[in-house]
């Protein structure tokens, strides 16, 4: 399990936010975890993204309650929309299916994270608007 923390006064690490928490409710008290610490390069806007799939779902489904697989799904078919995604084959070798690519900042270059996030708001503004 992955979850983002920031570091208060005292020392402690606290979940940085709802969905971290969220995520941090399930480990147990008393507990030992191991934990491995890496400095996220932009959190802030890494979590803006992901504020801004939650809110296309919310436009995209209208007055629904949204979940977290249909947000999920929106996020999927925006990443494929703005081009940011490969050709899956199976064992045919004709039938293929798309699948987006990986988010995470170990996996994009400072660069390429722009041209992502500037090709998933035109993505947005076609597919959804």
């Amino acid at each position: 399990m992955k979850f983002n923390c920031i570091k208060v006064a005292g020392g402690s690490l606290v979940p940085a936010d709802e969905i971290a928490f969220e995520d941090a409710q399930a480990l147990k008290n008393n507990e030992y975890y191991e934990v491995n610490v890496k400095l996220n390069q932009n959190y802030r806007l890494h979590s803006k993204i992901f504020a801004f799939f939650k809110f296309c779902a919310q436009y995209y489904y209208g007055d629904q309650e949204v979940t977290k697989d249909q947000t999920e799904l929106v996020r999927r078919n925006l990443l494929i929309s703005a081009g940011y995604c490969k050709q899956v084959f199976y064992n045919d070798g004709v039938s293929f299916e798309v699948v987006p690519l990986s988010m995470k900042y170990e996996k994009m270059p400072p660069e390429e994270r722009q041209e992502c996030y500037r090709k998933l708001i035109s993505a947005a503004i076609k597919t959804i608007w």
